[in-house]
């Protein structure tokens, strides 16, 4: 299956410093199609309850509630700012970069396309 173009967001962080282990995101702009994630996104610290122990866990806003569930959690990559998570059991890849302040955050969203070859989709991050 061939790489495809991702659809890319773009959120900046809103109420900085209001939570200790969770920050929320408000979308800013979409590049490349349409949302595939809602306005607002919220990451919050992992807590070790999970035997998978990501970073970070993703959940969404779903009218005025933030969704019960995590949507994916985020895991490190070898590259710095960078980590990766998968929405619906592998089928779309995800890729997440911080900026160096952490107050904005670029999601790559590969529809339809999923790989544990980082090696294929990193050339798609902007440094």
């Amino acid at each position: 299956m061939a790489t495809q173009n991702p659809i890319i967001h773009v959120y900046n962080e809103v109420n900085k410093g209001k939570y200790k282990s969770t920050k929320h995101f408000e979308l800013v702009e979409v590049i490349n199609g349409k949302s595939q994630l809602s306005e607002m996104i919220n990451l919050s610290k992992d807590r070790k309850f999970a035997l998978s122990t990501p970073e970070y866990w993703l959940k969404t806003r779903q009218g005025n509630k933030w969704s019960k569930k995590a949507l994916t959690g985020l895991f490190k990559t070898n590259r710095r700012f960078v980590y990766k998570g998968d929405e619906n059991h592998r089928q779309h890849l995800l890729l997440f970069k911080f900026s160096d302040n952490a107050g904005t955050l670029t999601v790559y969203y590969f529809k339809n396309y999923y790989t544990k070859d980082l090696s294929k989709v990193l050339p798609f991050i902007n440094e």
